[in-house]
């Protein structure tokens, strides 16, 4: 199971590579600006979980696709430690231009809505079970048997 659900996303993420390239975005790039340009602006922390990162790798990538032109940062006036993350004329055009990314992926993975509607019901139950589940726990007590 944990090889079959690694080697698919290392496929994935090498399809998402092929075709961000001509942007010179990663995959990762992409999904923080999906979650900007879906809500407006956003802080770090919010990033962070939204997208399941640390915050040094938001800091990372927020930075990176600042550098580029995408995303600005914006502190507020009253609380100089309080960021705000949001998008750029830039990014929004360049939005514009992916729109054919996710049809492509879908086309790579060749399935029907139901079958990919099942997928993701079970993605999300796996998700939810692995976060729910108490390794140290599990840990400690196979230790003791």
């Amino acid at each position: 199971m944990c090889f079959a659900l690694y080697s698919s996303m290392q496929t994935t993420l090498q399809l998402y590579r092929e075709l961000l390239a001509p942007w010179g975005l990663t995959y990762q790039q992409l999904m923080v600006l999906a979650v900007v340009w879906e809500r407006g602006e956003v802080s770090p922390g919010e990033l962070a979980e939204l997208l399941c990162l640390d915050a040094s790798s938001v800091s990372g990538l927020v930075g990176r696709l600042e550098r580029a032109g995408h995303l600005r940062r914006e502190h507020s006036e009253s609380d100089r430690r309080s960021v705000r993350i949001g998008a750029t004329e830039h990014s929004l055009a360049v939005r514009g231009e992916l729109g054919h990314i996710e049809r492509c992926v879908a086309e790579a993975m060749k399935l029907t809505p139901d079958d990919a509607e099942t997928a993701l019901d079970t993605l999300r139950s796996l998700r939810t079970a692995m976060l729910s589940y108490d390794a140290r726990s599990a840990a400690a007590s196979a230790a003791e048997r």
